[in-house]
Formats: structure tokens, C-alpha cells, sequence
């Protein structure tokens, strides 16, 4: 059972949440968002009510080990050293490859997806020649990986709680050739195409008011991360895993119609834990898309550049009304139980 300080200080992020969705319908996405960039003081409050619930209060959460429970920074670091050190990476370009010849897609450009084999293997096997994992964390608050000496992170966040961690309003930041950092504050000016192993949204998502801004976000993951690259994305959900399934599946539609084929999925206790894989030939992840049938007029497949989450939308065929909801502090609490607290697994 949540403290009460627990709750008040899930409050203050729901509160966060509310206002910013609040602002949306009345002055549109775009003007809600620079609204919120410019209240600084609430934002500092938010990074801190999310700090202090995650190191002071989940740490403290009795997770039963037989239960097999896994703290979502535990997921994603398990599944990247599955991919990047323990073979994942060549399995799913070869499982590429195999899908590219037996469809007969683009068979000119497999020869190049062969090629990268023989190296990719080299390096991610040969422990002399290994290379830290290239992370982006989107959204870090105190930059959670940081610890990890098989990661080279940059850890960004609107509000940085740490000194670890990069102011970068990733909405509106700039993709250029390289990553560039202020001078004068430790601010992300630019962030370099082509050039992370992985991405990281961890209970981001939610946090934008619409759904064309969360599509934004995934598609400059999308144009950060190099060929092979892996895009991981954990949404808070209390309900049991078929729920919300036809929400991930339209997460799972949009994302591939960018390129991504997910590759790894769990439900833990209260959050969505995905991973997705940026392939090397896009029409790869596009013939997925092609196998799917959907009702017609679905809201959640009709456009394909918006990720919808329960708490903004309710599917009305007619007119496509949008719901009024907003997370409820206790809904918000069970959403992030999965925090970054070490427990025995």
C-alpha cells in the first residue's frame, strides 16, 4: 500500500500530466508543449517528485523474488546484453535475411545486410575489441545507466533532476551530423544522426498530450539510431496483459510502417516492457503490416503517424470523439512500480 507521501508526490506528477493534456484541447499541441517548457519551477518540482518516489519509495517496494519480477531497468539492460553480447544481434539479421529471400524483398539490397555479418560478430564476441553500448536515455531524470561500464549513455531530460543528465527538449531538438552540447550549460544543442545502438523511452511516451507528438518522438529515435539499432519503450499498464493488447498492436503497427520489428516483449506486474529493432531493409519490418487485417474505420490503425494511449482516447466510430481521461494518482503509482531498484532475480 502507498505512503501518503508516496501518493502526494504521485500527484504532482498526474497534476503535471493533467495540466499539460488540459492545455492541449484548449490552445493545440504545439503552444500546450512551449507552455509547459516555459513553467521551469514546476518542472524542477516534477524531476524531484520523480526522483525522490524512485529512489526513496520504490526502492523500498517488497518485490517477491519467486514472483520473478524484474524492475524495468534490469529488463532493458538484460535484453541488451542479450543482443549485443550474447549473439541476439547477428540471430535477428540473419532472421532478416531469411525473411528479405523467402518474400523476395529488395533482393538487391541483401547482399549488403550479409556483409556486416563476419564484422558484427567480430566485435561483439571478441572481448579485446568490444565497444560500449552507445545509449540514449530520453526523458532519464538522474540518468539510471550511467553506472553501467557497458554503456557509453547520453542521459537527456527536459527538467534534469542530476548533474549526469542533459537538459534537451527531445520534442523540438535538432538532428543533425554529430551531437553537439552547449558550451556555456550542459544543454544538448543537437543530437547526431545515425549514431546511438540504443534508445531508451522509459514511461516517456504518456507524458506528451497527443498523439502525432508521440510519433515524433519514435520517429527521431528512428533517424538517431544506427542500422540494427534497438528501441526500447515501457508504458505503464495495471490491467492484465490483454487489456490494452490492441493498443500495443497499433504501437507494434505504427512502429513497423517506420521501419521497427519488435523483437522483444514482456508484461510485467505493471508496465509494457518492448523492444523494437530499426532494420537494415525497412520493407523487412513493412510486410509485417501487410499480413495484419483490422476492422475498418479503427481509429487506432487509420493514421499512421499517431500512437494513442488509454488514458487519451476513447474509439468512437462515429466521430471519433476523444475521452477525458487523465491518470488517476493510484493508476500512476501501480504504472511506475517497475523503477530502477535493484532486486534479486
Amino acid at each position: 500500500m502507498a505512503s501518503d507521501q508516496h501518493k502526494q508526490l504521485a500527484t504532482i506528477i498526474k497534476e503535471t500530466h493533467s495540466r499539460l493534456r488540459n492545455d492541449c484541447r484548449i490552445y493545440g499541441p504545439k503552444e500546450a508543449w512551449n507552455r509547459h517548457v516555459a513553467r521551469t519551477d514546476d518542472l524542477q518540482k516534477y524531476a524531484v517528485s520523480m526522483q525522490e518516489l524512485a529512489t526513496a519509495h520504490w526502492d523500498n517496494i517488497n518485490l517477491k523474488p519467486k514472483e520473478n519480477t524484474y524492475c524495468r531497468i534490469s529488463w532493458i539492460k538484460n535484453r541488451c546484453y542479450e543482443y549485443f553480447m550474447n549473439g541476439g544481434k547477428e540471430k535477428f539479421i540473419e532472421r532478416e535475411i531469411n525473411i528479405a529471400k523467402k518474400n523476395n524483398i529488395n533482393s538487391n539490397e541483401n547482399s549488403s545486410v550479409l556483409n556486416v555479418i563476419p564484422e558484427l560478430t567480430n566485435e561483439h564476441h571478441d572481448g579485446d575489441i568490444f565497444k560500449q553500448i552507445k545509449l540514449l536515455d530520453v526523458g532519464s531524470c538522474y540518468n539510471p545507466f550511467g553506472d553501467d561500464d557497458n554503456f557509453d549513455v547520453t542521459a537527456v531530460d527536459l527538467a534534469p533532476y542530476s548533474d549526469r543528465v542533459l537538459q534537451c527538449d527531445f520534442l523540438n531538438v535538432i538532428i543533425g551530423s554529430m551531437t553537439i552540447i552547449s558550451n556555456d550549460t550542459p544543454t544538448i544543442l543537437e543530437l547526431g544522426r545515425d549514431s546511438f545502438d540504443v534508445c531508451v523511452f522509459s514511461l516517456l511516451l504518456e507524458y506528451f498530450p497527443c498523439p502525432e507528438q508521440r510519433y515524433l518522438c519514435c520517429e527521431k529515435a528512428y533517424n538517431l539510431l544506427k542500422n540494427n539499432g534497438i528501441l526500447f519503450i515501457i508504458t505503464p499498464d495495471s490491467k492484465h496483459v490483454g487489456a490494452n493488447a490492441k493498443i500495443m498492436k497499433s504501437w507494434r503497427f505504427v512502429l513497423a510502417k517506420l521501419g521497427f520489428m519488435r523483437i522483444y516483449y514482456e508484461k510485467l506486474r505493471h508496465i509494457h516492457c518492448m523492444c523494437f529493432r530499426k532494420c537494415i531493409n525497412k520493407n523487412v519490418a513493412l510486410r509485417w503490416t501487410m499480413l495484419q487485417t483490422f476492422p475498418s474505420n479503427d481509429i487506432l490503425f487509420e493514421s499512421i503517424t499517431k500512437i494513442y494511449i488509454p488514458q487519451d482516447i476513447q474509439i468512437d466510430k462515429t466521430c471519433e470523439k476523444k475521452s477525458d481521461i487523465t491518470y488517476e494518482a493510484e493508476e500512476l503509482l501501480n504504472g511506475f512500480l517497475e523503477l530502477p531498484q535493484v532486486i534479486n532475480e
